[in-house]
């Protein structure tokens, strides 16, 4: 299955790796502003916040994602976890996790593709994703690779998490049940049965 890096992907993206023996990471597109591959959608007390990792932009739009270096000019990673701690230290099972998920938000990292993907072999366990990972050679065209999905990564899309079963969360009380949200979000809410969750959906 071919897939473009994601920041804490959506439930969407890990639907999809459910039924994957292989994920293929897409090292050589360019990369592309706005999208998953550098933010991501978490559920806080006041709603949907965004949560976008800076980046340095080189050569416009044409840098490759394998390229793109973080920009840690400002304290972003803090900046994130207070949010990430402030919408979850009351669900379930945060504290379960935060100590592993931590260390994320104090190491400083230079690649934007490196953190994602360390961030990718920590969720995938605890989801009970099983596929190997593998890097793209070369830039594949759409079409070239069966079972392609790297359109999950484009702008708007994470925000529609089409038959995805509602499951409790934070502050479903006060603005309904949101979709298109970061797999943490269920994590946190659901803890160990978030691995099973796909299978039941």
């Amino acid at each position: 299955m071919l897939l473009s890096t994601a920041y804490l992907p959506p439930i969407s993206y890990f639907n999809k790796l459910q039924f994957a023996d292989i994920l293929i990471i897409e090292m050589y597109e360019h990369f592309v502003k706005q999208t998953i591959r550098n933010r991501c959608h978490i559920y806080s007390p006041n709603g949907i916040q965004t949560l976008i990792i800076p980046v340095q932009h080189n050569n416009r739009n044409r840098t490759n994602l394998n390229d793109i270096r973080i920009s840690n000019a400002l304290p972003w990673q803090r900046q994130h976890w207070r949010s990430l701690c402030s919408a979850y230290q009351r669900s379930a099972f945060f504290e379960f996790y935060q100590d592993e998920l931590a260390p994320f938000y104090e190491r400083e990292y230079e690649f934007l593709l490196d953190f994602n993907m360390d961030l990718m072999r920590f969720l995938m366990p605890i989801l009970n994703v099983k596929c190997k990972i593998q890097y793209t050679e070369k830039y594949l065209a759409p079409g070239a690779q069966l079972n392609d999905f790297r359109f999950l990564s484009d702008a708007g899309v994470p925000l529609a998490d089409a038959g995805i079963s509602s499951y409790p969360q934070v502050f479903g009380y006060k603005f309904g049940f949101q979709s298109g949200l970061s797999v943490v979000d269920l994590i946190f809410n659901m803890g160990p049965a978030a691995g099973t969750y796909f299978r039941t959906a």
